[in-house]
């Protein structure tokens, strides 16, 4: 069986939001909670879902252009989420995001 391209394992994204006393933080946004799929090499794979849901930022965190809170990203194998900048940032280009109304 071939090796997955891409393997999200319990990816979440929380945006922490308000300051209180002594500077702490007040709560945070849950934009994604433990989502986790996988994508077979050869395939095409789709997110859809209503607006607001969190498809971009969900986008986003496995492109690492915001960190992901928790959870594991797995591209051919090779465990992302501890890549340095320069891996990643090699990693990168043979991945993108395709928009619906871009």
């Amino acid at each position: 069986m071939k090796q997955p391209l891409l393997e999200v394992d319990g990816l979440s994204k929380w945006f922490p939001f308000g300051r209180g006393f002594l500077s702490r933080r007040r709560g945070a946004v849950q934009a994604v909670s433990d989502v986790s799929f996988t994508v077979p090499a050869g395939t095409t794979f789709g997110i859809v879902g209503e607006s607001g849901c969190g498809k971009s930022t969900l986008g986003r965190a496995i492109l690492r252009l915001i960190e992901p809170s928790a959870g594991r990203i797995l591209l051919n194998g090779k465990d992302v989420t501890k890549a340095s900048r320069r891996e990643w940032l090699s990693l990168r280009r043979n991945m993108q995001m395709i928009f619906q109304d871009s």
